[in-house]
This record gives structure tokens, C-alpha cells and sequence, in this order.
């Protein structure tokens, strides 16, 4: 389980702090397999925190993107007026969640501006890779697949670690020299950077 601390919008907060934001909060709430926890017409506005189990976001009734533990959603869409909501959350698993509402943030930003900073720095973050999948667009057939799955591979600081080119080449359902090619044609044209066993995104 995902412990709370360890939430983003508690960067750089001191652990009596923490603790006191922690308190604050409101329960948690759970989700059986299957149940809706966001819908177009019918969502909080509000930071939703997996602690446990796992979601899905589809849009248009294609999977747009996958929540495990630690992960965020509705973090875009806290402030302003856009409905609907652009995606359809769906419980994957049981899953518990914690909500932090627009006047919760706006109350936590007066407080601890700490947190302002650390929630810009989120999306500031979410808007690096939008830009990356946007360069998609100018990849084609190998390099993209491989460039799709890094994107999706990668951790917050966009660096993944991979064991071997075979065992890559296995993930991405590419031959060798096919991935050999796309891994050349990406770190050419600046998508990418190779060290080692570590892949950065650019």
C-alpha cells in the first residue's frame, strides 16, 4: 500500500508538517473491481491518489492510460470550469483512493507554499511528456513503437532501465536488428540517450 507521506504534494515538507496535512485529509474512499470512479458527467474536482489496487482512464472507449499505487489523477482538471471530464476511470482491482479538493489545495497553498511549488513542478512535468509523445508524430513504424513503450516505461525523470537488448526487444515485440535500428534512428535524431543499461528521454 502506498503510504501518504510519499505523496508529491509533500515534497520538502517537514515530517511534523506532514503529519498535520496527513490528519487533515479526508478519508480515504474504496472501489470494488469494475465500479466507475470518474465518468464525463460525474467526477470530483479534485486530486485523486491511488493507495492500493489499480485503474484505467479510457477515452472514447480506448485505454488511454493505466493507475497503480502512487500514481495521480485529476490533477489538470482541478481548477477551472472544462466539463466534461475528458476520461472514464474505471476500477481495475479493489482499490482505495484519497481525494484532495480544489479548497483543500487552495488552503494547503496559503499555508505551505511549498506545495504550490511541488504541484506546479507536477504538471510542468505532465506538460514535458505530453510534448515527448507529441514528437510521436514525427517517428514512424519501429522508432515509434519503441519510442511509445520508453514513454510509457519511463519513471518521473523519464530514464528507463533495461536489463538487455533481448530482453527489450521481447517487451516491444521488435527483432533485434529492427530495435537495433529504432534505438539508433531515436538517440540521432535527439529523442533519446544511451548509458548502459539506462535510457533517458530527452
Amino acid at each position: 500500500m502506498f503510504e501518504i507521506k510519499n505523496f508529491f504534494l509533500l515534497n520538502n515538507i517537514s515530517p511534523s508538517a506532514k503529519t498535520e496535512i496527513i490528519n487533515s485529509f479526508d478519508s480515504s474512499k474504496t472501489y470494488k473491481k469494475g465500479e466507475t470512479i470518474y465518468s464525463e458527467s460525474s467526477f470530483k474536482k479534485a486530486i485523486g491518489l491511488i493507495l492500493s489496487g489499480s485503474a484505467t482512464a479510457y477515452g472514447e472507449n480506448v485505454l488511454k492510460k493505466s493507475f497503480r499505487e502512487g500514481d495521480t489523477f485529476g490533477a489538470a482538471a482541478l481548477f477551472g470550469n472544462e466539463k466534461p471530464y475528458i476520461s472514464r476511470i474505471i476500477a481495475k482491482t479493489d482499490c482505495e483512493i484519497l481525494f484532495v479538493d480544489e479548497k483543500q489545495l487552495r488552503e494547503l497553498f496559503i499555508k505551505y507554499p511549498e506545495i504550490s511549488v511541488n504541484y506546479i513542478s507536477f504538471l510542468s512535468e505532465r506538460v514535458r511528456l505530453l510534448n515527448r509523445k507529441i514528437s510521436l508524430f514525427t517517428c514512424k513504424g519501429a522508432a515509434a513503437k519503441l519510442f511509445q513503450y520508453l514513454l510509457d516505461s519511463a519513471d518521473e525523470n523519464g530514464i528507463i532501465k533495461i536489463t538487455n537488448m533481448t530482453s527489450l526487444a521481447k517487451q516491444t515485440s521488435l527483432g533485434r536488428t529492427s530495435l537495433y535500428r529504432a534505438l539508433e534512428e531515436l538517440t540521432e535524431n535527439g529523442y533519446v540517450s544511451r548509458d548502459g543499461n539506462l535510457i533517458y528521454i530527452k
